[in-house]
């Protein structure tokens, strides 16, 4: 089990290389400066995402090893339906009745709703009514506190750290991996990454080339833990307890 001093060390690690490149040789460092121009930050971005696409096997392999370790239950299936009936499995597994989910397009185009439905499972999707603010944000609340399990999709995956990244925007709400005790991630492939230096540079470029000014994530590194009380590490005080990531195309 990676404890939060070693996810930390990681996090620092990947600042420390960026600097580092700065300093010795600019054309190599990750985008993680917002005052970089634009032309560097799609040349860095791109570069993140042709070695993350070169070396697909090797950072997938990561990812496992990690996942395990990070006490990921992980599921790997060839397509968007494929991964409908793991989660659908997953949910008749565990007996749940409701289900709340995000409104990531992986969601949709898997089909989630109706393969969930097919296994007698309710599910609410988490999004606003803009004609009823406030009614909406309750309905949603109301259904994730009562929600056996939360589905979401990920922005990114980072292989490193096993860890779910979740970009604040329209259909993403935290409460739906937060309240429900068991949550769901479904991950293109192609959405895996080395780790934190490759997040934050795509991050850049995502918000130059789309003027996309979020800068708000959740990351999600296993169950949660907590070791406020006694000093004794406990899991799923203010989380879920128990949490699956489906990568689809692995």
């Amino acid at each position: 089990m990676a404890s939060r001093e070693e996810f930390l060390g990681v996090v620092r690690t990947a600042l420390a290389q960026a600097r580092a490149a700065r300093q010795d040789d600019v054309s190599a460092e990750p985008a993680t400066q917002p005052g970089d121009m634009p032309g560097d930050v799609r040349q860095r971005a791109r570069r993140a995402r042709e070695q993350a696409a070169s070396r697909r096997g090797e950072i997938l392999a990561t990812l496992e090893v990690m996942a395990q370790r990070h006490e990921w239950n992980l599921v790997r299936v060839a397509s968007p339906g494929e991964a409908a009936e793991a989660v659908a499995g997953i949910a008749a597994g565990l007996g749940v009745k409701l289900a709340v989910r995000s409104g990531h397009g992986v969601l949709e185009e898997a089909g989630i709703d109706a393969a969930l439905a097919s296994a007698g499972v309710e599910v609410v999707a988490m999004t606003h009514d803009p004609g009823d603010p406030e009614g909406s944000r309750a309905r949603m609340r109301g259904a994730a506190s009562q929600a056996g399990m939360g589905i979401t999709g990920a922005d990114y995956v980072l292989a490193e750290t096993a860890t779910a990244a979740l970009v604040s925007g329209p259909g993403v709400s935290r409460q739906t991996g937060l309240l429900p005790p068991v949550h769901v991630v479904v991950a293109r492939a192609e959405q895996v990454i080395p780790g934190m230096a490759e997040l934050l540079a795509l991050r850049l470029a995502d918000q130059q080339d789309r003027g996309d000014g979020r800068w708000y994530m959740n990351l999600i590194s296993g169950p949660s833990r907590t070791a406020d009380i006694e000093q004794t590490l406990v899991v799923g005080v203010h989380g879920p307890g128990s949490v699956y990531l489906v990568v689809v195309g692995a």
